[in-house]
């Protein structure tokens, strides 16, 4: 989705779905952080923080390959293995603009 740094500093969580069994099943960042499935994808080198400006942040993951990757303004930055076995939660809940701090 689209994303504008507004606070300068430190990871600020704009999507994040946790369930009853894990509050941080996906978790994603302005700054090029993804965190998918107890698996983290730690891009922050490659990305510009520019304050006010808007950026495109996409993050896919596989259940077949079980890659988790994040594209910042269309380009791949980065791309992890998840644990095998492991799949998304059904029961859970979608935050925008902020981290999943709790399940219900």
């Amino acid at each position: 989705g689209w994303v504008k740094k507004i606070l300068s500093g430190g990871s600020q969580f704009w999507f994040a779905y946790g369930t009853s069994g894990s509050d941080e099943e996906i978790r994603s960042a302005d700054n090029g952080y993804l965190y998918t499935l107890v698996t983290s994808v730690d891009m922050r080198s490659k990305v510009t923080d520019q304050l006010g400006t808007w950026r495109h942040v996409c993050n896919t993951w596989s259940l077949t390959t079980r890659a988790a990757s994040v594209y910042y303004d269309g380009l791949l930055i980065g791309s992890v293995t998840t644990p095998s076995g492991r799949k998304v939660g059904r029961d859970g809940y979608v935050v925008l603009g902020n981290e999943f701090g709790s399940y219900g």
